[in-house]
């Protein structure tokens, strides 16, 4: 009897041991609800802190996670633990491309992270596709947008998910040829509110007949006075015709090149006397200082003309004019030239216009028509110096 006492007595020792052991077991075992990229699983640990119970699950976390609450927390039972890893995105909005991170794990959790709208607009994923923590997601976004396009004298406004500059022409129903100019490139991203140009281009061939310009060369002689002016050689302008490639902008002439010529009539070249004489001398020069043909003769030549200090003749164009071809009357005006004419007595004997204006010859032979008419009576100088 002592015996069994004694063994039951060991029986009930270990049989509290056991009871104490699971009681600890249980104290210390605690379940928390663990979250990874919104993944929830329940986790039974006897982990002491956040760090401890993540380092039991194996999860592979970089110092770039979002882990709440943080790492050094103290475990309790019930309680969440949230990982959200850092996620790349490869993202094009509206034709721009750049490289994005996001704790988000969804599509639409990525874009409000990233601050885009996706109302309206064109998305290459569902927005609850999640996103894949081991590799770039490529994200697509398409905003919707307003854009004005002019063309062919018309202005469109056109309202959709154009990305670039040639799907808002598409969505304006506006067709470019490569020779088109436009604004931006067809494939340069489109913002909206922005006018895209499209300016029609042309090229035509143009014939023509064009005047080609004499050449007008000058010579200087001292045998007129200076700054006189006289013709010698008379020219004329040519003809050609010229063909011309145009570049046209909207049917507006921008280039004109010539492609060909033919010449229809030769330029003439033109040769003017420049006179150099000496205006205070006029016995040094011989061709009419106003440049007209026929002109006033030097003093000489017309002294000569009119047979020298002897003749009748040198008497009374000495006494009426004093040799000057243009003189006018200083007291009425009335009488010009040599031998001061009247008007008509100078239509008389067949001239025409101002005798001041006719060359010395003129004058001189038409004196002598007059003289042979009438005499010398017709000058009042001829009495005065002794002719008649």
């Amino acid at each position: 009897m002592k015996r069994k006492g004694i063994q039951i007595a060991g029986q009930a020792v270990v049989i509290t041991a056991l009871v104490g052991s699971t009681a600890a077991f249980v104290g210390f075992n605690k379940s928390v609800d663990l979250v990874v990229d919104g993944q929830h699983q329940q986790v039974r640990t006897f982990a002491g802190s956040v760090e401890e119970v993540l380092a039991g699950q194996n999860l592979d976390l970089s110092g770039e996670d979002r882990i709440q609450p943080g790492g050094e927390a103290s475990v309790t039972r019930g309680m969440d633990i949230v990982v959200n890893t850092q996620k790349s995105v490869a993202l094009s909005l509206d034709g721009v491309a750049s490289e994005e991170t996001t704790h988000a794990n969804t599509v639409d959790e990525a874009l409000a992270d990233l601050g885009v709208d996706p109302a309206g607009a064109e998305v290459s994923a569902a927005g609850d596709a999640p996103l894949d923590p081991a590799s770039p997601t490529e994200l697509t976004v398409v905003t919707p947008k307003t854009v004005t396009v002019r063309a062919d004298g018309e202005s469109h406004e056109v309202q959709g998910t154009a990305a670039t500059t040639g799907e808002a022409l598409e969505l304006a129903g506006v067709a470019v040829e490569d020779t088109d100019i436009v604004s931006s490139p067809l494939t340069a991203p489109i913002a909206s509110g922005q006018t895209v140009d499209v300016l029609r281009t042309e090229t035509k061939t143009e014939t023509v007949e064009e005047t080609v310009e004499k050449k007008v060369t000058e010579k200087k002689t001292d045998r007129m006075v200076e700054g006189g002016k006289k013709v010698e050689q008379k020219g004329a302008d040519g003809k050609r015709e010229v063909t011309y490639e145009i570049g046209l902008i909207d049917g507006e002439e921008v280039s004109r090149v010539e492609t060909d010529e033919k010449v229809l009539e030769e330029p003439k070249e033109e040769i003017v006397l420049v006179g150099t004489g000496d205006p205070t001398d006029p016995d040094s020069y011989e061709i009419s200082p106003d440049g007209q043909e026929g002109g006033t003769m030097s003093t000489a030549a017309i002294k000569e003309m009119l047979g020298g200090p002897s003749s009748p003749w040198y008497k009374i164009v000495q006494c009426e004019s004093e040799f000057n071809p243009k003189a006018v009357n200083r007291s009425n005006n009335r009488y010009f030239g040599l031998f001061q004419f009247g008007i008509p007595t100078w239509e008389g004997v067949g001239g025409s216009g101002n005798p001041a204006d006719a060359s010395p010859q003129e004058q001189f032979m038409r004196a002598k028509m007059l003289q042979e008419r009438h005499g010398w009576s017709q000058w009042e100088c001829a009495g005065m110096v002794g002719v008649g």
